[in-house]
């Protein structure tokens, strides 16, 4: 009897990896440390071509790992981190839903903050790959 499972995608920090987007052309994301995946601003109208080396990010979030390891998200590529460069994602802020305080949650820890200190930050979450795509269609599109 054959075995017809598909062997799971490993994918590891620095790899980059591509979006079909509903109008036909393509995004790419790298691959962060902590279950983080930064979204290139540039897209592209042919596949595989990520736009490795760019620094230009639409927005760094939580990724489910299923998205790449299933290939939903086909990895195309590397881009490594530099020496002066952090493969950890920005860091994020939680805002507690019962108590209304607010946290900053990077490099794997979480510390209490404030108001001020979380504004204009990420809020930490998990995202799946439609809302991934929903967001690079209403950021990046004209």
């Amino acid at each position: 009897m054959r075995n017809t499972q598909k062997k799971k995608i490993r994918p590891k920090i620095g790899d980059v990896f591509q979006i079909k987007l509903p109008n036909g052309k393509y995004a790419y994301g790298r691959v962060y440390k902590d279950a983080s995946v930064g979204i290139y601003r540039e897209v592209s109208s042919e596949p595989n071509h990520p736009p490795i080396g760019s620094r230009d990010f639409l927005f760094n979030v939580g990724m489910y790992k299923d998205i790449l390891s299933t290939g939903e998200f086909p990895i195309v590529g590397y881009d490594p981190f530099k020496e002066d460069e952090s493969a950890w994602p920005d860091p994020k802020c939680i805002i507690d839903s019962i108590s209304g305080e607010f946290s900053l949650y990077f490099e794997g820890k979480i510390t209490p903050s404030s108001a001020k200190e979380c504004k204009g930050l990420e809020e930490a979450a998990v995202w799946d790959s439609h809302h991934i795509i929903s967001r690079i269609m209403n950021t990046n599109q004209p």
